[in-house]
């Protein structure tokens, strides 16, 4: 007998998920926050969780963090729910909606988790893929989205790795022109200047949006994300969620970590502006190309391959960037995150050196 008998093709044709671990004195590719949760502020997050019980179990699905996010957003508190990162609402979602045959609209390049999941369902992935600009083909989108009666729409919007959005009046478009859920994962939407698409779902029964705290809220470590849908959509996907999945202290410390938005946000702001000095910085290098972003990453080629220069970048400068190369469209093409002001100054002249050894 062969044991792999017993699982599904789907899942047989995969492999696992993988980021490369490579220890570096920089690391700019996973899009974390270079600033970690200031130590007093960790320290009185753990002064009072440490008289909480951890005897006993966490609420079956999280309320407290869902109160908070109903006064921030202004939606009701039903229209929230909080997971262990916003990966596994990406799960959640999809076995709520993708069955054998279920149309799943995946634009491409993006995220690789969105089409696992969906092929592991047996779901039909549709793609459209971007322009020569890596923008969103929104009319593209819209004619294939307008002849779903149902399925699934799937859009990163500022979209990993591209860091391009998509227009608040083309999610609007779409919403009123297809039968099927629209997954708008916006996990780098506090690094855009576009607004949130939020406030849309009172009134949009098909949109469910995801957050993280990964990102800007510096809680990657932690595993703290959440859905936010209209109440009738919510319920329908709570009826699949895993209980108990919530880590008391990581809802605990985004409680907290609320309480300090302005700290979070000039971060933000700080790294905004470490971006805007990384990509004119690499403009000007010759044949390096930028590709402009909404998001705390962006990508960059150059005439060389990918590979070559991560190689490169690694093993004489100690500077970790992400090989996406191997995604469609993005032959040649490398993906860093903003860092703090020394880390990416150390980036750019580590790309200088690199060019110039490679006489580029």
């Amino acid at each position: 007998m062969d044991v792999r008998d017993n699982f599904r093709r789907s899942v047989l044709e995969l492999a696992p998920y993988a980021v490369s671990g490579h220890p570096a004195k920089i690391k700019l590719n996973q899009n974390e926050s270079p600033f970690d949760v200031p130590e007093a502020l960790k320290k009185e997050i753990i002064d009072e969780f440490i008289r909480k019980n951890w005897n006993r179990y966490p609420e079956v699905f999280s309320v407290e963090l869902p109160k908070r996010l109903s006064e921030i957003h202004g939606l009701p508190s039903d229209s929230f729910i909080v997971a262990n990162g916003s990966n596994e609402l990406i799960y959640t979602v999809a076995i709520s909606i993708v069955r054998e045959g279920t149309e799943v609209l995946i634009p491409q390049p993006t995220f690789y988790f969105f089409e696992k999941i969906s092929r592991i369902l047996g779901g039909e992935i549709r793609k459209v893929y971007a322009d020569g600009d890596l923008n969103f083909d929104e009319k593209g989108i819209l004619a294939t989205g307008r002849k779903m009666k149902n399925g699934l729409i799937i859009i990163g919007s500022p979209n990993n790795p591209t860091g391009k959005s998509v227009s608040r009046e083309f999610i609007v478009e779409l919403l009123k022109s297809t039968g099927a859920i629209v997954l708008l994962d916006e996990a780098y939407i506090e690094f855009s200047d576009k607004p949130s698409s939020v406030d849309l779902v009172g009134s949009n029964r098909n949109l469910v949006i995801l957050r993280t705290f990964s990102k800007a809220f510096s809680l990657a470590g932690l595993r703290m994300g959440y859905l936010v849908a209209h109440p009738e959509t919510a319920f329908e996907i709570l009826k699949v969620k895993i209980p108990f999945t919530v880590n008391p202290l990581s809802e605990f410390t985004a409680l907290k970590l609320l309480e300090h938005r302005a700290l979070f946000a000039d971060r933000v702001k700080l790294l905004k502006e470490q971006r805007a000095f990384m990509t004119s910085r690499l403009r000007v290098m010759e044949g390096v190309r930028v590709i402009d972003s909404d998001a705390n990453f962006f990508l960059f080629s150059t005439p060389l391959p990918a590979g070559r220069i991560f190689e490169e970048l690694l093993e004489r400068q100690s500077v970790l960037v992400r090989d996406v190369s191997s995604y469609p469209l993005l032959e040649r093409y490398l993906r860093v995150n903003a860092g703090t002001e020394e880390e990416s100054a150390y980036f750019i002249r580590s790309m200088l050196e690199c060019l110039e050894r490679l006489a580029v």
